[in-house]
């Protein structure tokens, strides 16, 4: 995300749980999800995967710990949405209004703002629905009044390196393993970008610290038995904008390290000076060959389109008709449901509402394509 248009992250704290609650009632489109799929498959002691049982919205969750894979065959559709995680039966809610069920919610949580625990019961609601919670996690302090402020030397990727912040991971990692059901943690994302403090160049920060602190944070949720967590390693797209490093492969952490490969990009059309309309090839083709040459599954974490200079159907149709056709390494994409700095407005229930839902664009005819279904 450019500086220029920070979003909202519905940040955890008094005025982002204003915005939750006034997106509680979003409008759940059935291209984002598949039409009752099986449980997200699971990888238990065994390395074969395996189906979760049934989530029992009762049931705490309690089985052995293990993490989640990406399915087989077809994408996860998701959506990123922290009204979906505030109150109990949100996504049950969200589910049952338009017949289809979210595979992956996110939310985003800082370091040093608005809560900074970990929440299992969240989680625990995320879970029961039958999709997998996924944290995108960010070392900082949010910004106040939507005044981005990139340069916080307190979170230097240096210091998180060597250990500043131990005590504060650690924390997590206790929580995120007693937690023991599946959780995406996206760390750190967008960092070949300069608009968020662990970026390129920014609290002087290089690409050899931020695999230091990475590796130091995965060191401490595997000492803390941790294995529930699948780790999201996520660049922004490759566009050519100003701050942004094309080079990222000097900040893969390795193998070893990430579980997932992720990008995210929007369709800002001509709301900024800037921007204009960009296909899906022109948004996702040039990351996504990079992404595949990690070998691991591919996750697109965050996708909108503004309706400001074209036509919100006709790019929804024709972004999913190519992500479907051309994009076959793709295990994952997430609905960005928010409003960002500038107002553009990517919530499902705003400008794009009538265009996601509408037939003839994607509707239920897309939902029986298996390149969107979930396989278990």
């Amino acid at each position: 995300m450019r500086p220029t248009s920070w979003r909202r992250r519905l940040a955890l704290s008094a005025a982002g749980a204003v915005v939750a609650a006034v997106v509680a009632g979003v409008l759940a489109v059935p291209f984002l999800v598949a039409s009752d799929p099986a449980p997200p498959p699971v990888a238990a002691d065994s390395p074969s995967p395996v189906a979760a049982p049934a989530p029992d919205p009762e049931r705490d969750v309690r089985e052995p710990m293990r993490m989640a894979l990406p399915p087989q065959e077809g994408v996860y559709l998701g959506v990123s949405n922290f009204a979906l995680v505030t109150r109990n039966g949100a996504v049950g809610d969200w589910a049952r209004d338009n017949g289809a069920r979210p595979r992956i919610v996110n939310w985003f949580q800082q370091w040093l703002t608005g809560e900074r625990r970990f929440r299992a019961d969240w989680a625990r609601r995320v879970s029961r629905a039958g999709a997998i919670p996924m944290i995108t996690w960010e070392p900082w302090s949010a910004p106040a009044g939507e005044r981005h402020v990139a340069v916080q030397p307190d979170v230097a990727l240096a210091r998180i390196a060597e250990g500043d912040h131990d005590a504060f991971i650690r924390a997590w990692a206790r929580d995120v393993a007693a937690y023991r059901g599946p959780v995406m943690l996206r760390l750190m994302h967008e960092m070949n970008g300069n608009w968020y403090p662990w970026g390129v160049h920014t609290n002087g920060n290089t690409p050899a610290d931020y695999v230091r602190a990475w590796r130091r944070i995965h060191g401490i949720f595997d000492r803390a038995g941790a294995d529930n967590v699948s780790w999201i390693w996520s660049i922004n797209n490759l566009e050519r904008i100003e701050g942004e490093d094309h080079a990222v492969g000097a900040y893969y952490p390795g193998d070893r390290y990430v579980d997932w490969v992720s990008t995210s990009g929007f369709n800002w059309g001509d709301a900024h000076s800037w921007s204009s309309w960009r296909t899906a090839d022109a948004l996702y083709r040039d990351t996504y060959r990079v992404l595949a040459d990690f070998g691991k599954p591919i996750m697109i974490s965050e996708i909108g389109t503004t309706g400001v200079g074209g036509d919100p159907r006709a790019w929804i149709r024709q972004t999913f008709r190519t992500l479907r056709e051309d994009y076959p390494r793709l295990r994952a994409v997430l609905w960005y449901d928010d409003i960002d700095g500038g107002g553009l407005d990517f919530r499902l229930q705003g400008q794009t509402a009538g265009a996601l839902a509408q037939p003839g664009t994607l509707g239920r005819d897309w939902l029986q394509d298996p390149r969107f279904r979930v396989v278990g």
